[in-house]
């Protein structure tokens, strides 16, 4: 079999918390033995079998298999069973999406599964992956591997800050991600792992639409579909080769799910698929019953109507063969509670589970709350979102970061949604050490104006002070479709500053994060709670800051700012390196004040004191 290891898909669906357990304890298959496999080496063109799947309901059916071929060493210790699939709908439906690892079977020995189609075949035709190279998934359990995240790109920052300091660039980031974050490797003949159907519930189509460019990179069909009941118990029977089963990534008032099919299962241990979800490696995602509502036949990909069901395990392996994991398991996952508070009507609290994945739950919490935004509040036009207070994310040992921010204008949902699922991207990508969060809480307030206002001029009650004495600074703003209004920031020399110039900037967080007098993009936190303390502290788009600098000699050396160093103390400790953790300091902050507005505000006007003796 093929060897792919980045974004080919492996059908996803939809899982949250494990499903309470039966009275009595459910039949499981019993273990395989070697005589109920059949290798690869046994299996010769022509030989007839049957598969099973689900194309209605949970009902498992048959259908026909009829080897054409094999491929050997398709790629290193890969192989693949070439087969020509009838009965049922296939022969109006082709292969369908969702089939994938449905078990293939000749004489009652099972020899592997559905998992790769060719598009635009004129028929039914199928790659079946060999079951001893999906059983052999197992074997990477052993292995305690750290779970791999999405690193920030180098234009963010080295750790990031650069664009949480200006977002405007993360809305299309998370427009494209799987393509920053891997390539999809090239296939032989245009053969592809079955495309997987992911299912949104509770997503308005725009949103769905946004999202599906950048997911069928991957493989991923993007389709608007439901939820099941989770009630019942008795879910965990229907986990077995052939049935359907759920991936679960979003679970709750927005949900993301996809389904592929039971191929082999020993005791609590279960294969499907065939292929993987994103190869991701060790993961950690929730697995479900799932229900085949209908079919699509489509000339370029049919694929299966389905939908999640109860939560009956965890899925801990996403490999080039097979995803693997355990019935009766209980999978972490991130809490996320929302409350949005509208300008007019009464609050209204939502919550979803996203999977613990470190590359997936960015994504997927920026999906989540695109889908919650749009659908309360709106998709076009100005609008104003507001981080208020009690707005934070829980990180298991350490402080919690408090969001606080105001996001102005028509791509506003998408600022405020990109900012924290970048904050979050972050994080789990931390090279200090594997970090773990306990949830996302957020209060956010939401308005159909545009609350942004323009500085449009600044100036001082006096020209020259002396050390201790405090400047009065007036600015003036016009908010958007409003009469200019005028607003002070009161800011005192401080005692121990010596004679001399001082440049006054004011302004917006943005402008200021510009200016040479602020140029700390380039330093890199020295571990996870300097990380978290600049998260903590970066400047508010709604506050209008005055900012006192005079001229400096110093650096920002492994997190310290050293001031004001003689010459060839500096050029020595900068040399050769004057990035990363040595960084240059031109100008030194002696004293800031902040205003806040209640609007975006934007402007930069740059000013003078001179502090006299």
């Amino acid at each position: 079999m093929i060897d792919m290891p980045s974004f080919l898909p492996v059908c996803f669906a939809a899982a949250a918390s494990i499903a309470a357990a039966t009275a009595a304890p459910p039949a499981v298959p019993a273990p395989a033995t070697p005589q109920d496999i059949l290798p690869f080496s046994e299996i010769k063109a022509g030989m007839t079998g049957v598969g099973r799947t689900v194309f209605s309901g949970t009902k498992i059916e048959d259908f026909q298999v009829e080897v054409i071929g094999t491929l050997e060493n398709i790629a290193p210790h890969r192989n693949l069973i070439l087969a020509r699939l009838s009965g049922g709908p296939l022969a109006g439906t082709g292969v369908l999406a969702g089939m994938s690892g449905s078990p293939v079977y000749f004489n009652g020995r099972l020899a592997g599964a559905v998992a790769y189609s060719w598009g635009f075949a004129r028929e039914p035709i199928a790659g079946v992956v060999p079951i001893q190279e999906m059983l052999s998934v197992e074997s990477h359990e052993a292995a305690s591997a750290p779970r791999a995240a999405a690193s920030p790109p180098p234009e963010a920052g080295p750790a990031g800050l650069a664009w949480l300091r200006d977002p405007s660039r993360i809305a299309a980031y998370y427009g494209s991600y799987f393509e920053h974050n891997a390539m999809r490797p090239l296939a032989a003949a245009s053969m592809d792992p079955i495309r997987t159907p992911l299912l949104f519930s509770g997503f308005p189509s725009s949103v769905v639409d946004e999202l599906a460019p950048d997911l069928a990179r991957a493989g991923l069909v993007a389709v608007q579909g439901g939820s099941t009941g989770r009630a019942g118990g008795q879910g965990e029977t229907r986990i077995e080769p052939g049935g359907g089963v759920g991936l679960g990534l979003v679970r709750g008032d927005v949900e993301i799910s996809a389904v592929c099919t039971v191929t082999h299962r020993e005791g609590d241990r279960i294969w499907a698929c065939g292929h993987p979800l994103l190869s991701l490696g060790p993961t950690e995602v929730v697995m479900t019953t799932a229900t085949v509502s209908g079919l699509l036949p489509s000339l370029e990909a049919s694929f299966k109507f389905a939908s999640a069901g109860e939560d009956v395990g965890v899925f801990r392996q996403d490999r080039s063969t097979a995803v693997f994991g355990y019935v009766g398991k209980k999978p972490r996952t991130i809490p996320v509670r929302i409350e949005l508070q509208p300008d007019k009507g009464r609050p209204r609290r939502l919550s979803f589970d996203i999977t613990e994945d470190p590359f997936l739950a960015p994504y997927l919490l920026y999906a989540a709350l695109n889908a919650v935004l749009s659908s309360e509040e709106k998709d076009y036009g100005d609008m104003s979102f507001t981080y208020k207070e009690g707005s934070v994310i829980r990180i298991a040992g350490e402080d919690d970061i408090a969001l606080k921010n105001l996001y102005a204008g028509d791509m506003a949902r998408l600022y405020a949604t990109g900012t924290v699922a970048f904050i979050t991207q972050i994080l789990l990508d931390s090279e200090y050490r594997a970090v773990h969060l306990e949830g996302i809480d957020l209060v956010l307030g939401a308005s159909d104006e545009r609350r942004t206002a323009r500085l449009e001029r600044a100036w001082v009650s006096r020209d020259h002070v002396k050390a201790g004495e405090t400047l009065q600074v007036a600015v003036g703003l016009k908010p958007f479709r409003g009469p200019e209004v005028t607003r002070e920031i009161n800011i005192t020399v401080p005692q121990e500053v010596t004679p001399g110039r001082l440049l006054l900037q004011v302004g917006d967080a943005l402008d200021l994060s510009r200016t040479d007098a602020d140029r700390t993009d380039d330093f890199v936190p020295r571990d996870l709670k300097q990380l978290i303390f600049l998260i903590n502290h970066l400047r508010s788009n709604d506050r209008l800051y005055a900012i006192l600098t005079r001229s400096d000699n110093g650096l920002l050396f492994q997190g310290e700012r050293l001031p004001n160093l003689p010459p060839s103390v500096s050029q020595v400790m900068a040399r050769p390196q004057t990035r990363g953790n040595y960084l240059k300091v031109l100008y030194r902050g002696v004293a800031e004040e902040s205003v806040g507005l209640g609007y975006a505000v934007e402007g930069y006007r740059l000013l003078s004191i001179d502090v006299e003796e």
